[in-house]
């Protein structure tokens, strides 16, 4: 079925916003609570940005379909589109302003189907900022990656789900194995030409029923050629998947961190989330191609989404209610080589600048593994785990 919220023009002044059926009024004084919010945003006016990494999403479309995704509830549950240029830049222009220091250039969506993401890249490195973005490297052309490079991209995270073809396109639905891994050591080799330590690269892992025999050999072979490797457990993306249990118990709920301390969060038409799990707009606080920024962050819903975190008042927002971050999962992560902080703290991190959301901390570079923080390694793509891959994976037919 077709939301409905695709059939109307979204205002985003406040009474609209307050009354968009995100919000769970039942069994509270729904005055008493805005009385109290507009009291704080008196006493406590926001001037600049708490988190200073500002989150653009490029775009929302993608060209795949990995089973891990909610890609199947996204198609009819917003509207999809790329990010225009001008409206990036007077966004990038304004949150400079704020504090803001690193711009990640990814949300729900495949950055590099953005024609004009080696232009944002390089807008934002004009601005002084860090960038960052988050790609299963499958149109990692070389053309692309010098793009890219040359533009001057910071860290590049990709995602990379199964080390023999039939488990790489089983849980990539849509990718093709030897494009992507081709593309991945052509980058390798590409850095290592242009003598660049940019970007960072890091290779990120979920364990799933259908690759969990491939783990080791993800590790085996790509430790040694990367930066940095990470290797987690799924997470239930808000309400798009079950891989981990739900609870409707408050008492064991903590707040995640991301509205109070977490980086802005601009999907690609300008709407402001709560964070990347928000896949389909589920909780809009405003527009930041039609707001000002601070006004977004010191308005009633905002203010109102950081009291329920605050005070544990979780069923005010039933998409946060049900979302997996509230609940304690030091097991999530099952092994990183880009820092040398406990599982503890790392599960509290955000996974860009690694900033503790939960204890509002930024991260210290000197908790970096030497490797990630040298920025470049060698690599070695003859090696006897190659060779591995390719007696394991089938012939193309």
């Amino acid at each position: 079925m077709v939301n409905q919220r695709l059939k109307v023009q979204r205002s985003y002044d406040q009474q609209f916003l307050l009354n968009d059926q995100s919000i769970n009024w039942h069994g509270v004084d729904r005055d008493e609570l805005l009385a109290y919010v507009r009291q704080e945003q008196a006493d406590a006016p926001i001037t600049r940005l708490r988190h200073p990494e500002v989150r653009y999403e490029v775009t929302d479309h993608c060209n795949a379909e990995c089973i891990m995704c909610p890609r199947d509830q996204h198609k009819l549950g917003r509207l999809h589109g790329i990010m225009d240029q001008q409206k990036y830049q007077q966004s990038v222009d304004e949150v400079v302003e704020l504090g803001c220091k690193q711009i990640v250039l990814t949300g729900f969506g495949e950055p590099l189907i953005d024609k004009n993401l080696e232009q944002k890249i390089a807008y934002a490195k004009d601005k002084g900022l860090r960038t960052y973005i988050i790609s299963n490297a499958s149109l990692l052309t070389r053309e692309r990656a010098t793009g890219i490079i040359e533009a001057g991209l910071d860290e590049l995270r990709l995602s990379f789900y199964g080390m023999r073809k039939e488990t790489y396109e089983s849980v990539m639905v849509g990718l093709d194995f030897d494009v992507t891994m081709s593309n991945v050591l052509s980058f390798l080799e590409l850095r290592k030409e242009l003598g660049s330590r940019r970007p960072r690269l890091e290779i990120s892992w979920l364990v799933l029923p259908e690759n969990q025999e491939d783990t080791e050999l993800f590790r085996e072979f790509w430790e040694p050629k990367i930066d940095a490797i990470e290797i987690w457990k799924p997470h239930n993306f808000g309400d798009g998947r079950s891989y981990r249990q739900r609870y409707d118990d408050i008492g064991i709920k903590n707040t995640c961190g991301r509205p109070e301390n977490g980086p802005l969060q601009i999907q690609w038409n300008g709407e402001v989330i709560p964070c990347c799990y928000d896949y389909n707009n589920a909780i809009v606080l405003g527009n930041a191609f039609e707001q000002p920024v601070l006004e977004i962050l010191s308005a009633e819903k905002f203010r109102m989404l950081r009291l329920a975190h605050r005070e544990k008042k979780f069923q005010l927002f039933p998409y946060c209610n049900q979302c997996d971050q509230l609940i304690p999962h030091t097991d999530a992560l099952i092994y990183t080589n880009r820092h040398n902080l406990p599982k503890e703290t790392a599960v509290k991190m955000s996974n860009t600048d690694l900033y503790n959301l939960v204890d509002d901390q930024p991260f210290d570079e000197k908790d970096f593994n030497a490797k990630y923080a040298d920025g470049l390694v060698a690599m070695n793509p003859d090696s006897k785990t190659v060779e591995t891959i390719r007696k394991n994976s089938p012939r193309k037919r």
